[in-house]
């Protein structure tokens, strides 16, 4: 109940946090109608992302009818399973039920998480799945922690790499190596090849795709190629906002009393007993973080949201719990500063959270009323064309691919931008006030509401919390201007 009611309500009463949400909703949409009218058709599941929470919302939409809740329930009911794994997992490390509540309630309770639960994304669903897997890692059960890993590895792509990690962990558990296991985490890289293959004639169809995507985002936005001192610094704050600062010390802590070297026997032998537990967690905790330092260093993940830390955040609350009471064994006199040096910083942590999500909240409301802007507009207007800088404006106002005006990468002045949108008859235009966008970087006086060419300001919606500013414009002669 406690992990439960706030998730929810939430998917009834909170907006998606995340562009990408409404994408997923669209697809649910489509495969469900699929399915209903009984069309469905294997490469149907091919897309720019693995399909296995947009199916499995699907099939359940097919008796709810309402593909925009269907995927949010289904997200905050992972959310829900997520919170309980965690409780499972730590009771499983430290053997003490209180310790384990208190992981729960950390998570059950933690603003981002609540509010990433109320959005139809896979960031949640998946987190559950790699717990799963994790969880029957730790009662030695392979097969299936291996069927839990070949879920997560149809939800997201970062999962196949549990198909070497879990046999290496049988190996160093049994010496020995379950092949079928092997075999069913084999199942989701073969299973997408074959759809990719079978919808675009490529096996490395979604992969390219998405490498193209990559491309013209660093086109779009130079900056993100290249590592700034204030930018890392950014970067490194979003992670550790969603990873949540003291499990993250506590993950390092962890790896170096595992390896910390030991002269007295009884304590390494009471200390190979404790690595046989904490050691999975430690290996899942370093295997994530390491792969996205990792994308993040090479320019393939550029940019870095605080929910790409709830991950870490999940399966590192364990490890919290296992670190507090391994120091406190070895040196009980700093038990109580310990933990308070740990309440204070998830207080602090989750002070951070709750504000970010009323931003998050705030900068929704702003992205919004511009939407409706365009919305009311396309029911008004027989045309409406647009160039919209601004992607989660042009999901929320529901106006189809064709309404929008893509401007080639070749313009380089000016001039030619104007006129690339008169020759596309665009009418409005959507642009936030930020580093990347395209019309500032043209007309950096268009952030105050200066003309562009024909276009005169007719809308400007911001929020205060994250700074967010969105500007409308509009081709047209005499316009009277609007807060």
């Amino acid at each position: 109940m406690i992990a439960a009611t706030p998730r929810l309500l939430g998917a009834f009463f909170l907006p998606n946090t995340f562009g990408d949400a409404y994408v997923y909703i669209r697809d649910i949409g489509n495969l469900s109608i699929r399915i209903k009218a009984g069309t469905f058709a294997i490469t149907d599941l091919y897309g720019f992302w693995l399909p296995l929470y947009q199916f499995i919302s699907a099939l359940i939409n097919v008796f709810l009818g309402n593909g925009f809740y269907t995927g949010k329930i289904v997200a905050a009911l992972f959310g829900v399973g997520v919170c309980l794994l965690v409780y499972a997992i730590t009771l499983q490390l430290v053997g003490h039920k209180r310790a384990a509540f208190l992981a729960f309630l950390l998570i059950a309770l933690s603003p981002l998480h609540i509010l990433t639960s109320t959005s139809a994304l896979t960031d949640v669903p998946h987190a559950f799945l790699v717990l799963a897997a994790l969880y029957f890692v730790q009662k030695k059960r392979w097969l299936v922690a291996a069927i839990f890993a070949a879920l997560a590895g149809l939800t997201r792509v970062e999962s196949w790499m549990l198909i070497a990690l879990i046999p290496a962990l049988q190996f160093w558990k049994e010496r020995k190596v379950s092949l079928a296991a092997f075999l069913i985490m084999m199942l989701p890289p073969l299973f997408w090849f074959w759809v990719s293959w079978k919808a675009a004639g490529d096996w490395l169809a979604t992969f390219k795709v998405r490498q193209q995507y990559h491309d013209w985002l660093l086109i779009q936005n130079p900056a993100l190629g290249h590592f700034s001192f204030a930018g890392a610094l950014k970067d490194g704050a979003m992670f550790l906002s969603g990873a949540d600062i003291a499990v993250f010390c506590a993950a390092v802590v962890a790896g170096w009393l595992v390896f910390k070297p030991l002269k007295n026997s009884t304590d390494k032998h009471n200390r190979a007993l404790n690595i046989e537990f904490v050691a999975p967690v430690l290996l899942f905790v370093s295997a994530f973080f390491t792969l996205l330092v990792v994308a993040y260093l090479t320019h393939q993940q550029p940019i870095i949201f605080p929910r790409y830390g709830l991950i870490l955040f999940s399966l590192g609350l364990p490890l919290l719990a296992w670190t507090y009471f391994e120091i406190t064994s070895r040196w009980p006199e700093w038990s109580r500063r310990l933990l308070m040096g740990i309440v204070s910083l998830c207080l602090l942590n989750a002070t951070a959270q709750f504000v970010g999500a009323i931003g998050e909240l705030s900068r929704y409301e702003v992205q919004r009323s511009i939407a409706d802007r365009l919305t009311h507009a396309a029911i008004a207007e027989s045309t409406v064309r647009v160039f919209c800088d601004e992607d989660t404006v042009r999901t929320l106002s529901g106006l189809r691919d064709e309404s929008f005006l893509t401007i080639t990468n070749g313009m380089i002045d000016r001039n030619s931008f104007v006129r690339q949108l008169e020759e596309g008859h665009a009418i409005y235009l959507v642009f936030p006030v930020r580093q990347n966008s395209t019309i500032l970087k043209l007309f950096p006086d268009a952030e105050y509401g200066t003309e562009i060419g024909p276009y005169r300001p007719i809308l400007v919606s911001h929020e205060n919390i994250l700074g967010t500013r969105i500007w409308l414009y509009k081709r047209t002669q005499e316009t009277n201007f609007s807060h």
